[in-house]
């Protein structure tokens, strides 16, 4: 996962750096051009205007300041369409092919896109460096800035489950569906695609969700799962499905703040299990299913219905499990 992460981040710092590279290109052949032509005047005018404003702005205050910064994004969009005016001008005499072909407009065309393009991240870091000089001396120049937007862009897709990709489904260990999300269906239709799930974790809410185990389990039933939650469905959890039989693997079960009242038979053929918490529901009795769990260490029966005498059997019946009563 670190190293598709790696890749991808690599692969935008790239196109990040190229489209600064561009622009500093830019920036020297607009230079040159300002040079040889008359709008060198019009550039020197545009430049004392935003230089007048720096010095003249109490940058103290945010109307005066954000009132200052609009008006020098509009100076640099002058300043942008002077430079490519200038290099325009500069370049239509040889944009005619000797053989008079028609390529000299499609040339054209995707040099106007170009300086377009370029003139657009030239305003982007004026702007950035305008309004870190405008936050005073130690006012951290972000360039970087828009790598960041990008990234944060892309990562969003993956979590909401749309974008999940080949390695993401390989390597990814642990699993939490929170059902009360309202994007938890795109994840629940990439479940199947999962290959190395050994942590499950389902969520009902802070108030609790309806929820189809049955479909979750049947979904995972391939997974080589250790670990399994069903946690804080309150009133929309009364039982846990048979299915669960298919996670032999299991060694771990919590079925926290639901409203279990009876556990399924197919719990105790899961000999693996060593850690089972029941706390906050209203179950009463845990036997006989519990009596076949050998390999138990630590049982959690706090807010239950169970009562002492059915825990001092299970202690005769598992000595070396340790019963959690709060």
């Amino acid at each position: 996962m670190d190293n598709s992460l790696n890749k991808r981040i690599l692969a935008l710092f790239r196109c990040f750096i190229s489209k600064i590279v561009l622009c500093s290109m830019f920036f020297l052949i607009s230079d040159a051009a300002f040079c040889q032509n008359t709008s060198q005047n019009k550039v020197a005018e545009i430049r004392q205007q935003m230089a007048k404003i720096r010095q003249t702005t109490n940058w103290d205050n945010p109307a005066e300041a954000k009132k200052a910064n609009e008006q020098i994004k509009v100076l640099m969009g002058q300043l942008v369409a002077a430079t490519s005016a200038s290099s325009s001008g500069q370049g239509s005499p040889g944009s005619q092919n000797q053989d008079g072909s028609g390529n000299s407009n499609s040339d054209g065309n995707k040099m106007s896109e170009l300086q377009m393009e370029m003139g657009k991240q030239k305003v982007d870091v004026y702007t950035q460096l305008w309004e870190a000089g405008a936050s005073g001396k130690s006012a951290p120049v972000l360039l970087a800035k828009p790598l960041r937007e990008e990234i944060v862009a892309e990562f969003k897709e993956d979590e909401t489950g749309s974008a999940a990709n080949e390695l993401t489904l390989e390597e990814t260990k642990t699993l939490c569906l929170d059902m009360s999300t309202k994007t938890i269906e795109l994840i629940i239709d990439q479940m199947q695609n999962y290959k190395s799930i050994s942590t499950l974790i389902i969520v009902g809410g802070k108030n609790g969700s309806p929820v189809n185990l049955n479909d979750l389990f049947d979904r995972a039933k391939n997974y080589p799962l250790e670990v399994l939650y069903v946690i804080n469905f309150k009133q929309y959890v009364k039982s846990i499905p048979e299915t669960i039989v298919n996670f032999k693997k299991l060694t771990e079960l919590g079925l926290f703040n639901n409203s279990i009242e009876k556990l399924p038979l197919a719990i105790g053929s899961l000999t693996s299990l060593k850690n089972l918490y029941l706390d906050i529901n209203p179950i009463s009795t845990i036997t006989p299913v519990i009596n076949t769990l050998t390999s138990l260490d630590t049982l959690g029966v706090a807010k239950t219905k169970i009562v002492e005498v059915e825990l001092d059997k299970i202690k005769k019946s598992l000595p070396n499990c340790i019963i959690l009563k709060q």
